[in-house]
């Protein structure tokens, strides 16, 4: 053996929520023990003026790099990256984050359709895209789109959300994502961070 350690290719596994969204995001960044093989990108709807620093806001909550990158920043697996509020994060084929400043989706910018869609066709492995709660139709387009390129896909249980159209509308679009209950939240996030697939 050499002792040179492999580089890990890059997958991303996709989190998009607002309303109600906060917490299961918290629960979420609690399971992440050791690395997972991934890159976790996190999109939570805030408005522009929003101070929060999500890395300082969560660093009790694992040992994982966290940051929220800037624009042209390397994708690096087993990091946690957080969008910025008022842009669009986008995932470029070249493996770097683009920011951009088009128009809102539904209000909100950053938008999860945005950076859901532009991980679709960046030809990144996408281990999973999870939409939690929300009170638009952000996110509903871009689950889609994940879905249909063949990647796995989960909304919460729409009853059991703090804010049921964002998991309801991505259901409506297309009937064949996974559905994620409270009772089985913890077990099902952990098997899929440290599942043996991209």
């Amino acid at each position: 053996m050499s002792g040179i350690a492999m580089p890990v290719p890059l997958s991303l596994m996709l989190f998009g929520g607002s309303s109600g969204s906060m917490g299961l995001f918290e629960e979420v960044l609690k399971l992440v023990k050791y690395p997972p093989g991934c890159a976790l990108i996190f999109v939570l709807h805030r408005g522009k003026s929003s101070t929060a620093h999500f890395p300082e806001l969560f660093r009790n909550k694992t040992d994982i790099f966290m940051s929220e990158p800037n624009h042209l920043d390397e994708i690096k697996p087993n990091c946690i990256y957080f969008a910025l509020p008022d842009y669009h994060l986008l995932i470029g084929p070249d493996h770097r984050f683009y920011y951009d400043l088009s128009d809102k989706d539904f209000f909100s910018r950053p938008s999860i359709d945005a950076t859901f869609s532009s991980a679709a066709v960046s030809g990144i492995p996408v281990r999973a895209a999870l939409l939690f709660s929300g009170s638009s139709r952000d996110g509903a387009f871009g689950l889609r789109l994940l879905a249909e390129k063949g990647f796995t896909t989960y909304v919460l249980d729409p009853a059991e959300a703090g804010s049921a159209r964002m998991p309801h509308e991505a259901l409506k679009l297309y009937d064949g994502h996974q559905i994620i209950r409270r009772q089985n939240f913890t077990i099902t996030i952990n098997d899929i961070l440290y599942s043996k697939g991209v």
